[in-house]
């Protein structure tokens, strides 16, 4: 795949909050936290890397490993830390996506192994994402550097560390932990720890996020367009091919990411091409006769698409496929010109793919 964008995409939320730094020799294309098909979304724009920090994973579909393998297969760096970055990262760093951080380490040598350990709740994109939880991986790191500053001892921290495992992730907080405390020893390590934490407190998603954009940074400085190695390893699975179809389904028509899903699927969805390609056939057929959009075709096609999708839920699903009530009119009316031309366009279709087979 040849570079077609100098931007590099960065999927972030409230590991950096309203932070978005800027680096000498590198354009950060910062954007929302990632969640399914937004990866290859980016990677079809060709970008020399691609940057995954925050993402969603439980009312929302995660990023799939796929679709980084997909980008790193086409010569696209794909880095990963702080929260579901690190977490793809320690999974696919032996197929080559480069983990950076503390977190990442943590769960590649297999010390952490519950995604809940990055889990958070946070705001939405106007107020930056701020977090509303504190992520377990921070609670760590905090404890630990307190125990290291002598603040409190090692068993208190752990006591506290298996007190926030066993809270529901949007629960956690410090707090929370501190709060309620039945021991008198406790509770006066607790306050030791409650003077100290808002100058000792750390933010290692913050901090793994930091070091990721530097680790980039340093690396693309370096790595010139031409250095890209892809390669032909990569494995083009049914599922991987209704993920591109879903993903660019999702998308507007005439965007940039969503023509190259769509030439994706025509390279390497065989069924989707055969029926594309006979559809537009047809679609030609029946519109060189100039006739009028026949009412019994149209009439079965809207059934059809109300059998599919109740019309209560119409708005919705429109909505999530990024389409109009004049865009959605048109693709009905293309759908039943198509069938009263079909079966013709068929027969032409196969007879061009039985000569091209003869030829080659």
């Amino acid at each position: 795949m040849a570079t077609t964008t100098n931007k590099v995409p960065v999927f972030v939320g409230p590991s950096l909050g309203r932070d978005r730094p800027a680096y000498h020799g590198v354009d950060f294309d910062y954007r929302p936290p990632a969640a399914q098909g937004d990866v290859i979304a980016a990677a079809v724009d060709g970008p020399r890397a691609i940057i995954l920090i925050d993402g969603y994973f439980e009312h929302v579909p995660a990023v799939h490993h796929k679709e980084i393998l997909w980008a790193i297969d086409n010569g696209i760096a794909v880095y990963g830390a702080a929260s579901i970055g690190a977490l793809r990262a320690a999974e696919l760093s032996r197929f080559g996506m480069v983990g950076v951080g503390v977190i990442f380490e943590w769960f590649e040598s297999g010390e952490l192994e519950r995604d809940d350990e990055v889990a958070l709740v946070h705001g939405p994109e106007e107020l930056y994402y701020e977090p509303l939880s504190e992520p377990l991986v921070n609670i760590r790191s905090t404890l630990s550097s307190a125990v290291c500053s002598g603040v409190v001892e090692n068993d208190f921290a752990d006591f506290l560390i298996d007190r926030a495992k066993s809270t529901f992730y949007p629960e956690r907080s410090f707090r929370r932990l501190l709060g309620g405390l039945d021991r008198k020893a406790d509770r006066a390590s607790a306050e030791r720890l409650a003077s100290w934490l808002p100058s000792g407190r750390l933010d290692q998603k913050r901090i793994d996020a930091m070091a990721c954009l530097d680790r980039a940074t340093a690396d693309l400085q370096q790595l010139s367009s031409e250095n890209r190695r892809a390669s032909s390893e990569f494995v083009f699975t049914d599922a991987f091919a209704q993920l591109v179809q879903c993903t660019a389904a999702t998308m507007p028509l005439g965007n940039s990411s969503a023509d190259g899903l769509i030439q994706l699927c025509s390279h390497t969805a065989a069924g989707l091409t055969a029926s594309a390609a006979i559809g537009a056939a047809a679609l030609a057929i029946d519109r060189a006769t100039q006739g009028p959009v026949p009412v019994h075709s149209l009439s079965e096609a809207v059934n059809c698409f109300l059998e599919q999708v109740p019309q209560a839920d119409i708005g919705p699903w429109m909505k999530s496929r990024n389409l109009d009530i004049d865009t959605l009119s048109r693709m009905l009316e293309e759908l039943a010109r198509v069938e009263r031309s079909s079966d013709e366009a068929e027969q032409l279709v196969h007879r061009l793919v039985h000569s091209r087979l003869k030829m080659s």
